[in-house]
């Protein structure tokens, strides 16, 4: 494992768990992606379920709800790197899965998402996001990447934006955006 990339790692996550944050934060960063992010109705939407001090996104899963935008959660299928998106519904039951994730109980339909929004521990400003490390994301973005145009979407808060360029591989893939509650990164272009 690269060990500029792991000291990185060790350090963003120490930095984001210490942040002082205002649940006000997550429904800031809500509007904001509302606000920025092209939805169009049929759109599928991948969120991500907060493990630790992540960035809350239940308020953005709340609005995708109101305007009956389809949402799935990232399941983690046993001996594959890539992630498979099952649906999640206000009704649909949850469990606790590998890594300390959370993954709808019902697994019989999975979906190719259109816009995938990515937990990060830090991002800069080419795109470029740092993970915990286990290349989930970065296999499925490549993967839906070469199936159709989609949308990845960083979902953090501003301080977890880093001035110098994170250590990269060629296999990292990189966000289109990053929505923060300040403010939004776009890096389309």
């Amino acid at each position: 494992m690269n060990t500029e990339k792991q000291s990185v790692r060790q350090n963003a996550r120490k930095f984001r768990d210490q942040l002082s944050v205002s649940p006000q934060w997550s429904m800031d960063a809500a509007e904001n992606f509302i606000n920025a992010v092209p939805i169009f109705q049929k759109a599928i939407v991948s969120v991500y379920y907060p493990i630790g001090s992540e960035i809350d996104p239940s308020p953005l899963v709340e609005k995708l709800w109101q305007n009956n935008i389809v949402v799935c959660l990232p399941c983690i299928e046993s001996g594959e790197r890539a992630l498979k998106f099952a649906l999640w519904t206000r009704q649909g039951k949850l469990e606790t899965a590998k890594f300390g994730t959370t993954e709808p109980i019902d697994k019989t339909i999975f979906y190719d998402p259109d816009i995938v929004i990515v937990p990060l521990l830090a991002f800069d400003q080419q795109g470029n996001r740092m993970g915990y490390g286990q290349g989930h994301y970065d296999e499925t973005l490549g993967q839906l990447r070469r199936k159709k145009n989609i949308l990845a979407v960083g979902l953090a808060y501003a301080e977890q934006a880093v001035l110098l360029a994170l250590p990269t591989e060629p296999h990292d893939q990189k966000l289109d955006m990053v929505i923060t509650p300040q403010r939004v990164f776009d890096f389309r272009g």
